[in-house]
């Protein structure tokens, strides 16, 4: 399965050289890149991120800055980047051992880069095991007070409607009312389910080819999704 990036760097020549190096590993899909603290979040936020790289100093006219371990302090607050493999880059070794031990980081990267160094770091750290609590095999959801109990491998795709969620399986259409793609999506497996646009979710297990020229999927059941323009490029690159 391909693992996403990010990338927390204000030193754009850092940040080139961290992408060239990053987007080596054959296992990474998307890579993203921000230079600031909130950009971060709010990436972190919408994307799932499988692995951070974090410039301790993200301000350097502030002489006592460090907030890129503040940043990684307030990812670990969301349980579901509590273990996420987190290398900090800095040139301040002393913050860095620092910041490993008290936020239980992956490892660190000095500066100047010894690339052959961060290469082999960055891969190791993309061999780390996705911590997926949601990989049970059974989506539970709620409808009239009742909760239901679907197995995820007979989950052929997801489609946002008004105000609901229909989800197609091999033998059945279910509708979930008062409920938004992005909140079911939460609560499945990523290594099964990837949104091809902003109202559908696809289970990569019935997916019979991706047409990349025509932004489409087929699925084995023979129907036949749009893949969002805003998404085209982070679902190949995920897929």
């Amino acid at each position: 399965m391909k693992r996403n990036v990010l990338i927390i760097e204000d030193n754009k020549a850092c940040m080139k050289a961290l992408t060239e190096l990053t987007r080596k590993c054959d296992t990474v899909g998307a890579v993203f890149c921000v230079d600031n603290s909130d950009d971060a979040l709010a990436c972190a936020m919408k994307h799932e991120i499988d692995l951070f790289l974090v410039d301790i100093i993200l301000d350097g006219s502030n002489a006592n800055d460090v907030s890129g371990i503040q940043l990684v302090d307030s990812l670990r607050k969301y349980s579901h980047y509590e273990f996420t493999p987190v290398i900090f880059i800095t040139s301040l070794v002393d913050q860095a051992m620092t910041a490993f031990h008290n936020l239980h980081c992956f490892d660190y990267i000095e500066k100047p880069f010894d690339f052959e160094k961060v290469e082999k770091v960055i891969r190791t750290a993309l061999k780390a095991p996705l911590c997926d609590d949601r990989d049970s095999g059974v989506f539970y959801y709620r409808k009239d007070s009742v909760l239901y109990a679907l197995n995820i491998d007979r989950m052929i795709y997801l489609e946002a409607g008004f105000r609901n969620v229909m989800i197609y399986t091999l033998d059945e259409t279910i509708e979930i009312p008062y409920i938004s793609l992005k909140s079911v999506m939460k609560n499945l497996p990523r290594k099964y389910f990837i949104q091809c646009s902003r109202n559908v979710a696809v289970n990569r297990r019935f997916i019979e080819y991706a047409d990349k020229v025509n932004q489409m999927v087929k699925l084995r059941n023979g129907k036949v999704v749009k893949i969002g323009g805003k998404m085209k490029k982070g679902f190949f690159e995920e897929l």
